[in-house]
């Protein structure tokens, strides 16, 4: 009962956070940590009353539950191992097209990891139990926070605006020619379709990207371009072309919305929506709100093959962005595996 309330004023706190900013990545990720442990103490007295008249059944459940999970695991790591040969075919053989392979590879490897333990344990060393499971309960903290990040991106995009926006900035991407890639494009895209939906009222298109040392053109060119082809009118777009990440986005776009937010003689702060690809959009937010910029994000559609090495390295990204975070994890995990094993 005691575990049952904690849980419940974790889910209560967060949402009470989330209510002021729902960009704030902790109480996103910790909401979805307290609903899973709420529904894992529900299945553990479950399993406690159905012991209590028959431990057979208990029995049964619990080996259910493990063959479940098993399956599971053993299907994403293979479907991650496969997705790799279409990710590097289609996108070529970078880094970002290897991440797939290496959270499949990971997942048999924990598997692998977690019968050896089981059943080896005895015959080993502390030490060795120690790393083992060191390994084990870091993967496991890891995984839940990722799988968590992917509960609440999803639900950030659910969640409707409630405020029509004055500014409305696309965020850029790559570009090798004037002609913008069909990643671009959706991002654009999206942002017409929401001027569109808007209507009548009025904003302004920012689109956000700098020249890099390989584009013939700022990303602001090509996409500033690609909106007049669609009849947008000139008159509403502002190109920001100095930025070359999505924190300088946001930055230099608030820089530019400000100026001309105040040489029309308005007051108070403009409202703002940024336009990007679906698994991008968590992180622009958080990104907008370290820039001080109010900004909520609409996401672009993206093929499906992509979004797995997609979403790894966005949340890769944020665990650099809070490596304050991501090392006090794998702290926990050291003294959780040295008090248990030692």
């Amino acid at each position: 009962m005691l575990f049952l309330s904690i849980n419940t004023a974790f889910v209560i706190i967060s949402l009470i956070f989330l209510h002021f900013d729902r960009r704030n990545f902790f109480a996103g990720v910790f909401l979805i940590v307290g609903i899973i442990d709420l529904l894992l103490s529900g299945f553990v007295y479950f399993i406690g009353q159905a012991s209590s008249s028959s431990p057979q059944a208990q029995s049964t459940i619990i080996l259910f539950v493990l063959l479940g999970l098993l399956g599971i695991l053993m299907t994403v790591g293979i479907s991650m191992i496969l997705n790799t040969h279409i990710m590097q075919k289609r996108e070529g053989k970078s880094m970002t097209a290897k991440l797939s392979l290496f959270f499949g590879v990971n997942a048999l490897i924990i598997l692998g990891l977690a019968y050896i333990f089981l059943a080896y344990s005895e015959n080993f060393p502390i030490i060795i139990n120690a790393g083992i499971f060191f390994v084990l309960i870091t993967d496991i903290l890891f995984s839940t926070i990722f799988i968590s990040y992917l509960f609440y991106s999803f639900l950030y995009q659910v969640m409707p605006i409630k405020y029509v926006a004055n500014y409305i900035i696309t965020l850029g991407a790559g570009v090798r020619s004037e002609k913008i890639s069909p990643l671009l494009q959706s991002r654009l895209d999206r942002a017409i379709e929401y001027l569109n939906d808007i209507k009548p009222a009025q904003a302004k298109m920012v689109v956000s990207g700098g020249q890099g040392p390989d584009e013939p053109v700022s990303e602001a060119f090509a996409m500033g371009k690609y909106l007049r082809s669609q009849s947008i009118p000139k008159e509403i777009i502002i190109e920001e072309d100095k930025s070359t990440n999505t924190y300088q986005n946001m930055l230099f776009s608030k820089k530019l919305i400000m100026e001309d937010w105040e040489k029309q003689g308005n007051q108070g702060t403009p409202k703002v929506v940024f336009s990007t690809n679906n698994y991008h959009v968590l992180r622009g937010a958080i990104y907008a709100r370290r820039a001080g910029l109010n900004a909520d994000g609409i996401g672009a559609p993206t093929s499906f093959y992509f979004l797995p090495s997609a979403l790894l390295r966005e949340f890769i990204a944020l665990l650099v962005i809070y490596r304050w975070f991501t090392v006090g994890l794998v702290l926990f995990s050291l003294l959780i595996s040295i008090a248990i094993l030692v």
